[in-house]
């Protein structure tokens, strides 16, 4: 059954790529939002003095693990997954003797280290770009996958980013976002004697005016629940708030422009014309929060989804990949079984056919300017990371990564939101495609916080943050379509 819910849900994550993408599986590629798979693939060794364990995975292009004795340095993207990421590396030398060190950078700080990383003695031989518009920074660093059999191995070009003529990166993890939440508490609410709504279940928190009603009278009843807050502490702190900056985003940049823009095209004009709307669910979240809207520049992601594995709040605004860190909580007390999602609601009209954020994010790209020997020992890593049975049985069950690879094909999954995506595709709702990948740049999204910061503090007019997030937008928009050729 597992297996069949990944499935599906790599569909789900496929329909709503193709959509943003115009229907193109020209290999432009999804970035920055969506589900999680494992992959699998199956690189090879152009040596040919290929090891045991490349011709294992059927590879003929990639370094023999056996004669390479440098260092395969990893510049890894996501904070949630470090530990994993250290247990596979271990894994890796364990199996094949090759030494791997897999670096994580600091939540939003990926850029200025790769930058510093690609200026030094320890340039890394993987890195990550997060959508189309970041390769463009990297395209000379970047090796040509396109005779690779981690290549060949994508279910759909569309998880691929192509820029000179060559493919630069390949997707490795589909993701979902929306609201998480812990249906116990949920549960009780619906069932309470004492509740001022008509609603009994979450599939009916399809509305905002549904959801506000809910949340509001949940709020009232907090005591009675047994919770401190609805919904955990809105993390706006510098670096923490890219689950609204980006993440909850994406919901207004998806109704202005529509199911049909191209997300790895050019940087279109933005007239935050459902700014409204954004600001009914940020503010749903500020008051009826375990945190109060003016201490929120001081708690962190990693607060708010200790709050929700605590059972302080019944709600949080995050993604499928979030799992790891709710199980891996210490005094952990929400239930495997009462984890699941709704979608996220602000209002917007239709907006009770939608479902999750779904689509491709982020891309691994082999360096390029270093030796040809350390690039086919990190291809070969990459390989057995989605091939052999140790790799994918990892990916699988420590990074919780849903992926377009064929070779991860028959891998069990234990995320239990993988399932409660499932569900929610399998009723017909529209995943929202990442129009998030069009942000301008991190200068925007940084400068956005900051404001939305302001903002919860009481320190700055809705007004003023949407007046400074269209104009600041013009100015990075036609930055970035002037560096993308756009």
């Amino acid at each position: 059954m597992r297996k069949k819910v990944v499935s599906l849900l790599l569909a789900a994550a496929m329909t709503a790529a193709l959509v943003g993408c115009g229907g193109s599986d020209s290999g432009s590629s999804t970035q920055d939002a969506g589900t999680a798979d494992s992959a699998e693939s199956t690189e090879s060794s152009d040596s040919a003095e290929s090891s045991d364990s490349a011709d294992a995975s059927g590879s003929g292009e990639t370094a023999a693990a056996s004669d390479y004795k440098g260092t395969i340095r990893f510049l890894n993207f996501k904070p949630e997954v470090s530990d994993a990421m250290q247990e596979i590396a271990k894994a890796y030398t364990e199996e094949t003797g090759i030494d791997i060190q897999i670096e994580t950078a600091a939540s939003g700080q990926y850029e200025s280290t790769l930058t510093a990383r690609m200026d030094s003695s320890e340039a890394p031989a993987i890195f990550v770009v997060e959508n189309a518009t970041a390769l463009s920074s990297w395209t000379d660093f970047c090796r040509d996958w396109s005779d690779t059999d981690l290549y060949a191995s994508v279910k759909d070009k569309a998880y691929t980013l192509e820029a000179d003529g060559k493919v630069c990166g390949l997707v490795y993890v589909l993701e979902g976002w929306g609201i998480i939440v812990n249906s116990e508490i949920t549960d009780a609410y619906f069932a309470s004697p004492n509740k001022s709504t008509e609603y009994t279940s979450l599939d009916e928190l399809y509305t905002f005016d549904a959801l506000k009603a809910v949340v509001e009278d949940m709020t009232a009843l907090k005591d009675e629940l047994g919770i401190k807050g609805v919904f955990g502490s809105t993390s706006l702190k510098q670096g923490d708030d890219w689950r609204y900056q980006t993440h909850l985003m994406n919901i207004p940049l998806y109704w202005e422009w529509g199911a049909d823009v191209d997300i790895n095209g050019a940087v279109p004009e933005f007239s935050f014309k459902n700014a409204e709307n954004f600001k009914n669910i940020l503010d749903l979240y500020l008051n009826n929060s375990v945190t109060e809207p003016n201490l929120v520049g001081t708690k962190t992601v990693d607060d708010s989804m200790a709050e929700f594995a605590l059972g302080q709040c019944a709600m949080i605004q995050n993604g499928d990949w979030a799992w790891n860190t709710i199980l891996n909580t210490d005094g952990k007390v929400v239930k495997d079984d009462k984890v699941r999602f709704i979608p996220i609601t602000s209002g917007a009209a239709g907006e009770e056919n939608m479902g999750l954020c779904v689509g491709g994010s982020q891309s691994f790209c082999i360096n390029s300017q270093l030796p040809e020997e350390d690039q086919l020992a990190a291809i070969d890593f990459l390989t057995w990371l989605f091939s052999s049975e140790t790799g994918k049985t990892m990916v699988a069950q420590k990074l919780q990564f849903v992926t377009p690879f064929t070779t991860m094909e028959g891998a069990e999954y234990t995320n239990p939101l993988f399932a409660s995506e499932n569900e929610i595709s399998a009723a017909g709702k529209t995943a929202y495609s990442t129009t998030c990948n069009l942000i301008p740049n991190q200068t925007w999204k940084d400068d956005f916080g900051a404001s939305l910061l302001l903002y919860a503090q009481g320190q700055k007019s809705w007004d003023d943050v949407v007046a400074d997030a269209v104009a600041e937008w013009e100015v990075e928009r036609e930055i970035t379509n002037s560096t993308t050729g756009n």
